[in-house]
């Protein structure tokens, strides 16, 4: 679970920020998980909400670049590069002011920190601590290239401080070399942290995919024409129908092996010229056709000819179904774009129920679907899961607060009409004298 998240100078969240997943409030309906020892209780769903550019996605930017850090660091990183961040640009010398992560979770119900701080070109700091009781107990701390091990850190220390690149992680390099203790949290970076960005469409695509061959399905659309079992539908093939999309199916081919074997001698030349550390990322080898059922049968479509909430549809069943199976995060920028608001609702809702969430999976998405917080959707968001964004006019920079700072009562006021009203703030200001000079001027042309 994620319990707290901290960001400096990233992006437009120039200062400290922090998002907090802790229960404020006992609601139990909702899916809330308590930490081993009893101290906190974590709210399965929290939504940022904000106006254009006011930074919401950026929160969702930050964490994914936290875990992009962990895991990526070591492998994948120029070693003479520096650190790709993304520092606030609105101001003198952007490039002095470092910028700092701090991520809070819970590993098998016990708190975890993890923090770090970097330059333009290497870790400054870094930090792993947990919470066996409610004193914490320091794993490691560095300062530079100096670290420093607490008691409970067994196993390959010194050797791995050996290979420790300026810019590189501790615990990149620890999880590099199998290290028991620290390879399980750099695991719940890889799997416990999942992300849903427009930037990855292709690897969830792929998610998805592999959801489908893995399932029960009795359609032979799975690449495996002809092999049916009589088994209830898969999961990715019931919210497909579920969504009322029109789907039937998905039709899942895999590529010839003559563009595999140009996949792989193009691979060869990138390596050969940028050096082994290289990622190649595949650009999705898999065709994957869209089925659609009428009366004179099935006909399949090519992906790119769905409408893109059906692509978006599609796109989030693998993560969705992987996530609330195995207990992780998700975290997902703008989940209401291309989507029906009866479809958020109902994903969100995924998360929110304890029936259908019985792992302790969470989800934290940004949005401007203001209906989640009105009293006509099935699921209710509650104040201590609601988050907004606005951007300071003199300098830009986000500030991120939640709707606990104001006085709300969940089950006698109406969320969503008091957001519209600019109770909260987090709304654009229109100047409508803008409009109607614009008027005056198209009318006059």
């Amino acid at each position: 679970m994620l319990l707290r998240f901290q960001v400096t100078n990233h992006a437009s969240l120039r200062d400290e920020q922090e998002l907090s997943l802790i229960a404020s409030d006992r609601h139990p309906e909702r899916a809330e998980r308590a930490l081993a020892n009893g101290e906190h209780r974590v709210v399965p769903v929290a939504a940022v909400y904000g106006t254009n550019a006011s930074g919401k996605s950026n929160v969702i930017d930050a964490i994914g670049w936290a875990r992009t850090a962990v895991l990526s660091s070591f492998r994948h990183w120029d070693p003479t590069g520096g650190v790709p961040r993304r520092p606030f640009a609105l101001r003198r010398d952007a490039g002095s002011w470092p910028t700092s992560f701090c991520v809070d979770f819970a590993l098998e119900g016990v708190r975890h920190e993890f923090g770090f701080t970097v330059d333009d070109d290497r870790v400054t700091e870094e930090w792993l601590s947990y919470y066996p009781e409610r004193k914490a107990n320091r794993l490691y701390e560095r300062e530079g290239d100096t670290v420093r091990f607490g008691r409970s850190l067994t196993g390959r220390k010194k050797i791995i401080s050996e290979l420790l690149r300026p810019n590189s992680l501790y615990l990149s390099v620890a999880a590099a070399q199998g290290h028991p203790q620290l390879s399980e949290v750099f695991r719940w970076f890889r799997s416990g942290l999942r992300m849903a960005t427009d930037d990855n469409f292709r690897t969830r695509l792929d998610n998805t995919v592999r959801l489908l061959f893995d399932g029960d399905g009795n359609h032979g659309n799975h690449g495996e024409p002809g092999k049916h079992r009589d088994r209830r539908p898969a999961p990715v093939l019931e919210l497909l129908g579920y969504a009322d999309l029109g789907v039937s199916g998905l039709k899942v081919e895999e590529p010839d092996e003559a563009v595999m074997d140009e996949y792989r001698k193009l691979t060869r030349v990138v390596r050969d010229v940028l050096g082994d550390k290289v990622r190649v990322e595949s650009p999705g080898l898999r065709s994957v056709r869209v089925e659609h059922r009428t009366g004179e049968g099935v006909f399949p479509l090519d992906l790119a000819e769905e409408s893109s909430g059906t692509r978006t549809w599609i796109g989030l069943m693998g993560p969705v179904l992987t996530t609330l199976a195995r207990g992780s995060v998700l975290c997902v920028d703008e989940l209401d774009a291309r989507l029906h608001p009866y479809l958020v609702d109902a994903l969100v809702g995924m998360f929110q129920s304890a029936e259908t969430n019985r792992s302790g999976a969470q989800l934290l998405f940004s949005t401007h679907e203001a209906s989640l917080l009105g009293k006509n959707v099935r699921t209710e968001l509650h104040r201590d899961q609601v988050w907004f964004t606005e951007k300071d006019p003199a300098t830009l920079a986000t500030r991120l607060f939640p709707m606990t700072e104001f006085h709300v009562r969940d089950s006698v006021e109406n969320l969503e009409k008091r957001y519209l009203a600019g109770r909260y703030g987090a709304v654009p200001h229109l100047d409508d004298d803008v409009l109607r000079g614009i008027s005056a001027a198209v009318g006059g042309t």
